[in-house]
């Protein structure tokens, strides 16, 4: 399996998954933690990004758009 598959991130991931994968990601979730108004680390930690979105009426989109930006920050930058 390559690198890019291993760290392809998906809303059908847990936040343990993606945790436990890039630590990295971390930051980000306890910045939306605000958002949600409730520790998405602790309070959602087996559910999916899609259903933490749902749960919290987050915007998937930028919440995944925060976590990719961390987990490939060089494709961030190109993206400028």
């Amino acid at each position: 399996m390559s690198e890019n598959a291993l760290s392809c991130i998906d809303p059908r991931m847990t936040v343990l998954d993606i945790l436990s994968r890039h630590r990295e990601t971390e930051a980000v979730f306890k910045a939306w933690d605000s958002r949600a108004g409730a520790c998405i680390c602790c309070q959602a930690l087996f559910n999916t990004v899609q259903e933490v979105a749902d749960r919290y009426g987050l915007n998937l989109d930028g919440l995944m758009a925060e976590i990719n930006a961390v987990v490939h920050p060089t494709d961030a930058i190109l993206d400028d």
